[in-house]
């Protein structure tokens, strides 16, 4: 009897160690794949975004996508994230007229799936429109005067020291929630530091 116990005990150690680790999926509805798998439910997926979220010498026009989403719900530079987004509240994403992307941001957005929703995605894009003045021609000679090379400062870099890393973090927390002009940790020139220009820290961090 004894015998029987410990290799009974044995047998179920080793039928655990041989099973993979199992994941754990969530559905509603009906989930159709052509095979008889004997689970039903709808894929709930959070929306993408294109072009993808990013930094941009222009302005983008911003399109969204969730499939099989009955509606997508959004946020535009919403600076409160504990605003409630559902399928009930932000702005609808018509599909015919791209969210237009002229100068820095954050989207949220979820996707609806009958009642219920996605988790939810956001975008953040930066928008560098600033451009180099044309060289003006020389006079007396003829020749053209070539204009002194300029330094793009490294955006995100609030102290100047040629990276964005934990310094630059520091100085954005000590600017945090300051409004007004001149302030070098506003990343995206709104007049305020917020969770727009932590956004704009976090994609340009030096690794």
């Amino acid at each position: 009897m004894t015998k029987q116990i410990i290799i009974a005990s044995i047998s179920l150690v080793l039928f655990s160690v041989a099973m993979p680790a199992m994941a754990a999926s969530t559905f509603t509805g009906t989930l159709s794949t052509g095979v008889q798998t004997g689970i039903s439910g709808v894929l709930v997926v959070s929306p993408t975004a294109l072009p993808v979220a990013g930094t941009y010498d222009s302005a983008q026009s911003v399109k969204l996508s969730a499939s099989g989403a009955s509606s997508i719900h959004y946020f535009l530079n919403t600076t409160d994230l504990n605003d409630a987004l559902t399928c009930s509240t932000g702005s609808v994403y018509d599909s015919s007229t791209p969210i237009q992307m002229t100068g820095s941001g954050l989207i949220r957005a979820i996707a609806c799936y009958g009642s219920h929703a996605s988790p939810i995605a956001s975008f953040t894009y930066v928008i560098n429109t600033s451009s180099t003045p044309a060289p003006s021609s020389g006079g007396g000679g003829g020749g053209s005067v070539t204009p002194p090379a300029t330094t793009n400062p490294l955006i995100g870099d609030i102290n100047g020291d040629g990276k964005v890393d934990i310094l630059d973090f520091n100085a954005l927390l000590v600017q945090w929630g300051m409004t007004g002009s001149n302030l070098t940790a506003d990343l995206d020139n709104n007049g305020k530091v917020d969770i727009l220009d932590f956004n704009i820290l976090i994609i340009h961090w030096t690794s």
